[in-house]
């Protein structure tokens, strides 16, 4: 059977418990190459002898959450491949699925508003008229990183299993 390649970009901040949950889910049911992203982007001026010590600091810390992560919901850290990159967030989204030729991206948003949603201009707008493969935005229900360690809600999990005959 051929390996189905997910992507999951994760903020880290926000409830992102259900795209890792979807992920899971699809991966006892088929085989996955996943893979964790997580995009630092800044937005701040730096002198150039600072950048260096920050951009070091923030990758270590991204990737040692993203290697929790992976362990918690896969089972190990190499069970997906963690990915830290600088820059644009929607870009570089882009460019990583592009680049590893991603089956499939799962993320988590906010909840959509009612009405005309066409011309919204945040992160998950902007990517969604961007990506170059099917995307699947779950409802972001929680604003904590508690929501990492809770278990799967039934709506999680019977839709992913859902997902998993379409993918």
């Amino acid at each position: 059977m051929n390996r189905k390649h997910i992507l999951i970009p994760l903020d880290l901040v926000h409830g992102s418990a259900d795209a890792l949950i979807f992920a899971q889910q699809m991966a006892l049911e088929t085989p996955l190459a996943i893979t964790l992203l997580h995009v630092v982007d800044l937005n701040i001026a730096l002198t150039v002898s600072t950048v260096s010590g920050i951009y070091a600091q923030l990758y270590a810390e991204s990737e040692a959450a993203l290697g929790k992560l992976a362990k918690l919901f896969f089972g190990s850290e190499q069970a997906a491949r963690i990915v830290v990159r600088f820059g644009k967030t929607v870009e570089e989204i882009v460019a990583e699925a592009k680049n590893e030729g991603a089956d499939m991206i799962v993320l988590c948003g906010p909840k959509p508003a009612k009405g005309l949603q066409l011309f919204r201009k945040g992160t998950i707008h902007r990517l969604l008229r961007r990506v170059p493969c099917p995307a699947i935005v779950l409802p972001q229900r929680e604003k904590s990183s508690r929501a990492i360690s809770r278990a799967p809600s039934e709506e999680a999990i019977a839709f992913s299993r859902a997902m998993i005959t379409a993918v």
